[in-house]
């Protein structure tokens, strides 16, 4: 049985392209290992040493490509990480790949990255459920007005509150709200009246 090589086709696809993916170098891992692929090679002694030396590889091969840190160099990881940790200061949601760089990179950064990301979910479920212009800003300062001074993350949690609430004001939800409850009172009262 023949060993599939998927680099060839990638470098004929991506020419261009001197970074792979991750996707792509595990394939290139795969292909160079037996699994499925020339079994019928090993012969019966070998067979289950390099069935445990695939699963290894397999495992070593998928935990490489959770890593979005996996072929980078010291100096491209400190670049993203402080790419990051700029995306982080000015409010901005952080992907699930830089999530998981920061896991893998830095658990501690990570921990607070994780909670400054919850809090804001929450804010912006908050803001979702508001019912006025008015209500929306009570529920951006009220959030505020709960961050502790003594908060490490003070500055990332402001800003991401921020960012929330920009974001809530561009929306579609946001712009149809009324300003007042008082306003959305008597939208409704003055609606029931003309279908009567």
């Amino acid at each position: 049985m023949q060993t599939l090589h998927l680099t060839g086709i990638n470098k004929l696809l991506h020419p261009e392209r001197d970074k792979r993916s991750a996707t792509e170098r595990i394939f290139d891992h795969l292909s160079h290992s037996n699994i499925g692929l020339n079994r019928g090679e090993a012969t019966a002694d070998t067979g289950s040493a390099a069935s445990a030396l695939d699963s290894f590889s397999v495992t070593q091969n998928i935990s490489e490509l959770l890593s979005p840190a996996y072929g980078m160099s010291e100096e491209e990881k400190k670049a993203y990480l402080a790419k990051i940790i700029a995306k982080l200061k000015s409010g901005k949601k952080l992907t699930s790949e830089e999530m998981r760089f920061l896991q893998a990179e830095d658990p501690q950064l990570y921990q607070q990255a994780a909670r400054v990301q919850a809090m804001r979910g929450s804010l912006e479920s908050g803001l979702a459920h508001s019912t006025s212009k008015e209500e929306a800003q009570s529920v951006y300062l009220d959030a505020l007005t709960h961050i502790s001074e003594e908060d490490p993350m003070k500055e990332y949690i402001i800003a991401a509150y921020d960012d929330a609430m920009k974001e809530f004001q561009k929306s579609d939800q946001y712009q149809s709200l009324p300003e007042t409850k008082e306003d959305d009172a008597k939208q409704h009262t003055g609606s029931r009246h003309s279908h009567s």
